[in-house]
């Protein structure tokens, strides 16, 4: 059976209260009550690596604080647990939001045809360097155009976001649990490493939450198995976006001292004051 994407879907984010330490525990419980309802566990745990991009004035930044969603990120999927591999795969992804729904463009590009896309190389030359095959005209036209905003914009790297995540799936609706989320500082250099998921230093930030993403296809309904879900366990609804609150562990940290620090300080203070639990 052919996963369903779920690229263009209705998302909505819950954190949990329940100690980090006691995920696994959560992961089983979890398996137990949505096995009936259809949703089956899809991975093994796997650490996400996301790198978010932004300008020299942090625009996409303020984008998302003022409500109009805008994203742009270089994402990589490892297996956790497992001894580190160098990345063969890097998906270039862009997500745009309008009220609740949520709509991800991406393509994947091995390190090499990642490095010509980011110094704006056509496709032809990145995919001559890449064994990653374009899905087809759509993508080579996606490609094209995510590359001429990050040009235009002057976007590059700033944010590392690391993450564990497990994931339950169904034909209409998956849930996802992400857990031990860090933020580190990132520039052009985060391409040198060749695996993400056991780096050495220590991380600018830590979000200390459990977080839940229900991402549904079709309308806004909630599915009736997530108010079981919210009887059984301490769930809240709250919108929270990693990047934004990794942008506030950097501007107190290693970008303390950039003019935009004292600008974005306290609308990233306000936002979180409003999205996490106590």
């Amino acid at each position: 059976m052919i996963a369903p994407a779920f690229n263009d879907r209705i998302e909505k984010k819950y954190q949990i209260n329940v100690d980090e330490k006691e995920v696994a525990a959560l992961w089983r419980d979890l398996s137990s009550v949505l096995q009936p309802h259809g949703l089956l566990p899809t991975q093994e745990i796997t650490s996400v690596g996301s790198v978010y991009f932004d300008n020299k004035d942090f625009d996409l930044l303020r984008f998302s604080l003022f409500g109009h969603l805008l994203l742009f990120r270089v994402r990589a999927y490892e297996l956790y647990g497992r001894f580190p591999e160098p990345i063969s795969k890097y998906w270039v992804e862009v997500k745009t939001a309008q009220g609740a729904r949520r709509k991800k463009k991406r393509f994947p590009l091995t390190k090499d045809a990642l490095l010509l896309f980011l110094q704006g190389k056509d496709i032809d030359e990145a995919l001559h360097e890449s064994n990653v095959e374009m899905c087809g005209p759509e993508d080579i036209d996606l490609y094209r155009d995510i590359q001429e905003t990050v040009l235009t914009m002057g976007l590059n790297p700033v944010l590392l976001v690391l993450c564990k995540r497990v994931a339950f799936q169904g034909t209409t609706a998956r849930l996802s649990i992400d857990w031990d989320v860090q933020y580190y500082s990132a520039t052009n250099s985060i391409y040198e490493l060749t695996s993400w998921k056991y780096l050495v230093g220590p991380p600018t930030g830590r979000a200390g939450k459990v977080i839940l993403e229900l991402k549904c296809l079709g309308d806004e309904r909630t599915p009736n198995w997530f108010g079981e879900l919210q009887r059984r366990y301490p769930i809240q609804e709250r919108e929270y976006l990693k990047p934004i609150e990794g942008m506030g562990c950097l501007f107190k940290g290693p970008l303390k001292d950039h003019n935009k620090a004292n600008d974005f300080v306290p609308l990233i203070d306000a936002y979180m004051q409003n999205s996490l639990l106590g």
